[in-house]
Order: C-alpha cells, then structure tokens, then sequence
C-alpha cells in the first residue's frame, strides 16, 4: 500500500512541477575595470505563442557604486527589426562589502511575446564607463 503511495505522491508532484514556467537565462561578461562598450547575446526563440517577462540581469562586485545605471538596450528580431531605448536601472546594494560578485535581476518588460522563431539579439552599452560589472544579460521567464 505504501508503495502506491510512495508512486501517486511522485506522479502528482511531477504533474505539477510540470506546470512551471520555463526561465532562460543569457549573460555575456564585461571588462570589470571599465565597461563602455556594447556587448550582445543571442536568444534561439523556438516559441511564438507565449507571454514572457524580462529582467535584465547584472552581476558586479564591490567596485560597482552606482545606484542607478544608465543602459542603452537594443533588440534585434530575426526579421533584422531594430528597438532600442535608455533604461535606468535601479539596483539594490548589499549594506555590506562583497568579497564575492552578487546577482541582480531587474524587471525589464512584462507580457512580451516573442512571434517570430529564430535568432533575437540583445545587446546592452552602459551610457558612461562602469567599474565593476562582471557581466550583463537577459532572463527570459
């Protein structure tokens, strides 16, 4: 009896971890010591029928003293569209030193549909030089 159990119990918990909301997550590294330029990553969309949220994620360390960083983000669809737009990015600090790089995901859109199959490229340019960034990128939730 135990051993049906023991199986209904894990059937129902795949069941529902099934459900879940697939996450893709893309970083690409900066030059810690001065990042200036832009930088790109390329997303593979394979679905056009779901609404997804994206934050923008950052990994820096002690160096990193800004508050708010200013982000120029262009997305390129495969149809060789172009958006770009100036984010501000506002980022919450650890009260204490960092003796290792943290992770911050910032909300970025909501309800976004990706329609279109194939190769979406993102790429982030800080609007002035940044000390302290690791690496930028996107999650895709």
């Amino acid at each position: 009896m135990r051993f049906v159990v023991r199986i209904v119990a894990a059937l129902l918990a795949m069941t529902m971890c099934s459900c879940l909301a697939p996450q893709n997550s893309l970083m690409v590294g900066v030059d810690m010591r001065s990042w200036s330029g832009a930088e790109s990553l390329v997303y593979e969309n394979n679905d056009t029928l779901t609404l997804r949220n994206l934050n923008i994620v950052l990994r820096y360390n002690d160096n990193f003293r800004q508050a708010v960083l200013p982000l120029k983000i262009v997305v390129t669809t495969p149809d060789a569209r172009h958006f770009e737009e100036v984010v501000e990015l506002r980022l919450q600090h650890p009260s204490a030193a960092l003796t290792v790089a943290t992770t911050e995901s910032v909300p970025y859109r909501e309800s976004v549909l990706l329609n279109q199959k194939g190769d979406y490229t993102f790429t982030f340019e800080p609007q002035s030089e940044v000390r302290g960034v690791e690496a930028v990128g996107i999650e895709i939730k």
